[in-house]
């Protein structure tokens, strides 16, 4: 028998709560479908469908996928054409929800994951307890794994158990590549988590690198410049107090009794006339002067050596404790680094092993629910 003929067959058949519509949205499909069906043999081709659906005001695209995809599994020997029977799966069983803002129309059109023996999930309340991968996914799939299964019973329903295995063997293909792509999106998701977890940690690793790096360059300039500042001052301590004791120098330094008595015999002997004994008091007078002014000048250094070291090594004191200050200020520094980077390094630790926690509960979770679902198909 051609398809046109089992169509008229069929088509005497087909009662609308068999689609859980309401008479009247029935009567509305039909008609359109005789619309389309312009030699009344029962069939309209299928390149019209996407037309009639839209005449029955759903903006459905020519090259719709999950269309062609439910043309395809109504009409498996693509002879071109479809009858009511196969237009009505399409529009109670289609993605675009035909008749949910309508009367009469079942609730099980609406729902989720469809399972072997027809039984759904209910939408919102199934997704809510399912891992994100399972609420996120895409609804065309849904639709389309809903369509098949809606086939699977009318062929079975029709007695037509050889379509009905077929239908049923691809639901089973279909349902194993989307539990593969789900875990394989599962995976990739968790995978892009830890590695936004690592990102997140580097970056923040290399800002508190640079955040303490710069602390540590003002630390040691700050450093630099007390040094500088100490040194500067020392330097002018030593200059000042060289200048002091340059102002404190007589001008005329203190002569021994001895040395004045042999200038005034000295001068005797010139008034005198005696210059040749004169001259030898002279020259012993200015030897004793040489010598005592040499030793005026030799006490007169080692006292200010004596002073100028003293104060040096009050400079020096003061150098070496600054340097320990600073020193032990570096080493405060360092210390607080790495305590502030254990602290982060274990912060990073606990939400690395939060995450990794929370990912194996969403794994077995999943997993779970994937032998859950196995069972069922296994026992229906």
């Amino acid at each position: 028998m051609c398809i046109r003929d089992r169509c008229r067959v069929m088509s005497r058949t087909i009662q609308p709560e068999d689609f859980g519509l309401s008479q009247h949205q029935f009567d509305e499909i039909k008609t359109v479908f005789d619309q389309f069906d312009n030699d009344a043999s029962g069939a309209i081709p299928t390149g019209d469908v996407a037309a009639a659906m839209r005449k029955l005001g759903q903006p459905v695209d020519d090259q719709d996928e999950v269309l062609g995809m439910t043309i395809g599994t109504v009409d498996p020997e693509g002879s071109g054409h479809i009858g009511l029977n196969e237009f009505l799966v399409i529009m109670t069983q289609s993605h675009l929800g035909y008749g949910d803002a309508q009367d009469g129309v079942s609730e099980a059109n609406t729902g989720g994951y469809v399972d072997e023996g027809g039984a759904g999930t209910q939408g919102h309340k199934s997704q809510a307890n399912l891992p994100p991968e399972l609420a996120a996914e895409d609804q065309a799939v849904q639709d389309f794994l809903r369509i098949l299964d809606e086939h699977r019973r009318h062929c079975e329903r029709e007695g037509k158990y050889i379509e009905a295995e077929t239908a049923s063997r691809r639901l089973k293909e279909l349902r194993q590549h989307e539990e593969n792509r789900r875990r394989e999106a599962m995976r990739s998701r968790q995978t892009a988590e830890r590695l936004g977890i690592e990102e997140a940690h580097m970056l923040e690793f290399e800002q508190f690198n640079a955040i303490w790096e710069q602390r540590m360059q003002e630390y040691e300039k700050s450093a630099e410049e007390g040094l500088e500042k100490l040194k500067e001052k020392h330097l002018a301590e030593i200059l000042a107090f060289q200048e002091e004791w340059q102002n404190k120098l007589p001008r005329k330094p203190k002569l021994s009794k001895e040395l004045l008595n042999m200038r005034k015999i000295q001068d005797t002997l010139a008034r005198q006339e005696r210059y040749q004994e004169a001259q030898k008091i002279k020259f012993k007078a200015d030897e004793r002067e040489a010598w005592e002014l040499a030793r005026l000048q030799d006490q007169l250094s080692q006292t200010l050596a004596a002073k100028e070291q003293r104060i040096r090594q009050k400079q020096h004191s003061e150098l070496t404790g600054l340097a320990k200050r600073i020193q032990r200020g570096r080493e405060e520094y360092k210390g607080l680094r790495q305590s502030e980077l254990e602290r982060r390094l274990q912060r990073y630790k606990n939400v690395k092993d939060d995450l990794t926690s929370k990912q194996n509960i969403e794994t077995n979770s999943f997993n779970r629910l994937m032998a859950s679902k196995l069972k069922t198909d296994k026992n229906t």
